[in-house]
This record gives C-alpha cells, sequence and structure tokens, in this order.
C-alpha cells in the first residue's frame, strides 16, 4: 500500500475501535506527509501534532510498516490526548481492530516493540525465545526499523532534541518525559488482562 493510501485510510481507522469507546469517535482529517521528514528522523520524531490548526504530520522516510500505527498515534493527540503512552495504546487498539490490514500489522507490531523492549530488561533468555518464534518477515520488519534508526543514535542532533522534547513533555505535565512512551506496556497489559 501507499503512503497516500495509508494517509488517506485513516479516516476510517478510528471506526471500530469507537464502538467500544464512543469517545474516541471523531471526524478525522487525513494526516499530511511532512516534506523534511528525513530531517524529522534526525530529530528522532515520527509524527507531531500542531494544535493551532487542528493538523496532524507525519514522517514518511522513517520505516513504512510503523506508518500507520504513526498515524493513528497522532489522531489521538487530535483527538485530545497530550499523555504519549496513552496515545501509543490508543493507536495499538485502533490499528488492531480497525480491518484494516495494514493498519493491523503495524499495531500489532507497535504493541509488540514496547512489550519487547519490557520483556528483554526483565528477562532476555526469555525475550530471545518469544523473538526467535516469530515469522522471519516480522523479524525483518523489525530488524529493518532498528538498522534505519541505528543511523541516528549518536548523533547530537538527536541527544539535543530528546532532551528539549523530554523538557516539553514535562511541561505538559508528563512527569515521565520520554520515559513515559514506557508506559503504554502497563496500558496494554492492563487492557489484554
Amino acid at each position: 500500500m501507499s503512503t497516500e493510501e495509508i494517509l488517506q485510510e485513516s479516516v476510517a481507522v478510528y471506526g471500530p475501535v469507537s464502538q467500544e469507546f464512543p469517545f474516541l469517535a471523531f471526524d478525522d482529517q487525513p494526516p499530511k506527509a511532512v516534506y523534511f521528514s528525513r530531517v524529522m528522523s534526525m530529530l528522532d520524531f515520527t509524527g507531531f501534532y500542531c494544535p493551532l490548526i487542528g493538523e496532524s504530520n507525519v514522517n514518511v522516510d522513517s520505516p513504512a510498516v510503523f506508518l500507520p500505527s504513526t498515524v493513528a498515534h497522532e489522531l489521538a493527540h487530535q483527538r485530545g490526548f497530550a499523555s504519549e503512552q496513552e496515545c501509543n495504546f490508543i493507536a495499538v487498539l485502533a490499528c488492531t481492530v480497525s480491518g484494516l490490514p495494514d493498519y493491523a500489522y503495524s499495531g500489532w507490531l507497535l504493541g509488540y516493540v514496547h512489550l519487547e523492549n519490557a520483556l528483554y530488561q526483565a528477562d532476555p533468555d526469555l525475550w530471545r525465545e518469544v523473538y526467535e518464534g516469530l515469522p522471519d518477515t516480522v523479524r525483518a520488519d523489525l530488524a529493518h526499523n532498528s538498522a534505519y534508526w541505528a543511523q541516528f543514535r549518536d548523533s547530537m542532533v538527536k541527544k539535543v532534541s530528546n532532551k528539549v522534547y523530554d523538557g516539553l513533555l514535562k511541561g505538559y505535565g508528563d512527569e515521565h518525559g520520554m520515559k513515559s512512551y514506557g508506559m503504554v506496556v502497563d496500558l496494554l497489559a492492563a487492557y489484554y488482562k
């Protein structure tokens, strides 16, 4: 599926999850692809929401397999959620029940990445066992994503950007700042319990 098709399909992604959670219903506008997406990658951003004009914007240079879940994340911000962990959680839910194959796969992959990071910290051997049980295509997508972001890992631009963004999140009242992204694990565990 093309980037344009993914962006256009976004208007339907929240329909099914809104049946369970009516407060998520909203008339969506498709997010816009950012022209300077490569710069966004250098800054460690996959998307952003501009509340002044109500517009979601996404990085289209980063691995395409995560574009649908990034779109859903930004659309969660559009619904009034500021918390990054809540937006990731909502994105996983919206994508996985959307009925849209690219969105569903991206949502499951986003959820897996959050869960695998927590599992690796808790039990690296069990993480390895789970990882080795994944289909080759999933491992290839994860490897491609890791390789893509690794090229920016040690850049000063990324370090400064993360420091500024951490302060921004804390300024919005998210006391955990950048660490808040890991809290999606708690939300997923509570929901699927």
